[in-house]
């Protein structure tokens, strides 16, 4: 959790802020899943796999990202500085 906050406070670049705001969603949508997949396997004894969660949270992050309206046609919208962050890992 550390680390994450660092690497938002660290970047830089035009669009910095920018993608502060997808990194911090990003943080948020996989804590939320964890919590939810934590109590589906004490509850319900049921679990995913690693690439079922990821599957997950990428839906969740680009769900949420869709639903942003764009600042400006000239800057990047933040679905794309989340591709740009997710293809490394895809």
């Amino acid at each position: 959790m550390q680390a994450m906050v660092d690497l938002c406070r660290h970047l830089q670049g035009p669009h910095a802020s920018r993608v502060a705001v997808v990194m911090k969603l990003l943080n948020q949508v996989i804590i939320y899943n964890l919590w939810r997949e934590r109590n589906a396997r004490i509850f319900r004894d049921v679990s995913m796999t690693q690439e079922a969660f990821y599957k997950v949270v990428d839906r969740g992050i680009k769900d949420r990202l869709l639903s942003l309206p764009s600042v400006s046609a000239s800057s990047p919208s933040l679905l794309e500085l989340y591709f740009w962050i997710a293809s490394p890992y895809s």
